[in-house]
């Protein structure tokens, strides 16, 4: 099978979509997969201007329309690009398969209010009317259910991926009374509801590294005043990787989203803190029970339950040197042979291969 990949998000832009997309294809080019790359003729830094959205759909419609016919799929790299799968279909008649991947904030985008996102769901209605769109890959069970809610075909959950690194020298190091918070400060990731009915509970042993750039001027005004908070802002990926490494839990403390707001499409998060062996502790809702092997990797924790929280964390606190480098091998281990890229290649893969 020869397929065509279409992705607008690639580094060096940073954010989710841009890591699988880079990930995916490397990964694909790594089995032999015969996948070629279609992206940005430039590189942009962050969210993509109209303008910048508007040239790379002109483009990628003329890439179909001349090469389309060399492929038996194209998969579309998220939502925003679906009105692509239109183009293909018209461009070879109908033969190619078309798949859109699909992440969480692609999808979610169209609970908000407000003329952009009204359009966006109609074209959405648009787009599923004309069932251009063969097959739906989706990061997560909750992704998989927003998209049916939208009428989308059905989805094939394939989780994510990560890197661990390549001996076990960080899990074995020695821990401090230290909780991570590694993530956007935006409001549904939950920090603040955090730092106000968890942290005030908690052993004042403890300390909190808050690192993530601010969304929401709410949850950077919580961390202030308080010395045992401390916030670094946006960290590389191997600073990031060193400082989960010195802390006995990482944290993805989600709240439950309101109507309008957007949710934990999966949580990349949750799988980089168990690859440096550092258990990680995040609520049951979103897209995290899929990225969260509960027990093995972390805990799943109810979103909202406090004292579930402070109960947890207090027990991963009292671990012993020799239980916490037992705990992080396991977690470790179960990365290694679990979440890798080349098993998410290979999954996704097999959806753009499959016939109905």
């Amino acid at each position: 099978m020869r397929a065509l990949f279409v992705t607008r998000k690639f580094p060096p832009s940073v954010g989710g979509m841009e890591t699988w997309s880079k990930e995916f294809h490397a990964a694909c080019v790594a089995s032999g997969a015969d996948v070629d790359l279609l992206k940005p003729a430039s590189d942009h830094i962050g969210r993509p201007s109209l303008a910048q959205m508007a040239a790379f759909f002109a483009s990628a419609s003329w890439a179909l329309v001349r090469h389309g016919r060399r492929y038996e799929a194209v998969l579309l790299g998220d939502f925003a690009l679906a009105t692509l799968a239109i183009v293909a279909k018209l461009a070879t008649f109908g033969r190619i398969r078309t798949v859109v991947q699909l992440h969480g904030n692609d999808l979610y985008f169209m609970r908000q209010r407000g003329l952009v996102p009204t359009l966006y769901r109609a074209l959405c209605a648009f787009v599923v009317g004309t069932r251009a769109i063969d097959a739906t890959v989706a990061n997560s069970r909750a992704i998989r259910d927003e998209a049916a809610m939208r009428g989308l075909p059905a989805s094939v959950v394939v989780p994510l991926a990560t890197h661990a690194p390549a001996d076990d020298a960080l899990v074995q190091q020695p821990r401090a009374m230290r909780l991570v918070f590694a993530g956007r400060l935006i409001r549904y990731k939950g920090l603040s509801w955090f730092v106000r009915t968890v942290w005030p509970k908690l052993d004042p042993t403890f300390e909190l590294v808050v690192a993530g750039g601010v969304w929401d001027a709410e949850e950077r005004a919580c961390l202030e005043g308080d010395a045992r908070i401390r916030y670094v802002g946006a960290l590389d990926p191997a600073a990031l990787q060193a400082l989960r490494a010195t802390a006995i839990a990482c944290i993805m403390p989600n709240v439950r989203p309101q109507a309008n707001e957007q949710d934990e499409g999966f949580g990349l998060a949750a799988l980089e803190s168990p690859a440096v062996g550092t258990p990680i502790l995040a609520s049951a809702c979103g897209g995290l029970p899929d990225a969260v092997t509960d027990g093995v990797t972390g805990f799943l924790l109810p979103p909202g339950d406090a004292d579930a929280w402070v109960a947890c964390l207090h027990r991963v606190a009292r671990w012993t040197a020799g239980e916490r480098i037992a705990f992080g091998t396991r977690a470790r281990a179960h990365i290694l042979e679990h979440a890798t890229w080349d098993r998410v290649a290979r999954d996704t893969l097999a959806v753009l291969a499959a016939r109905a």
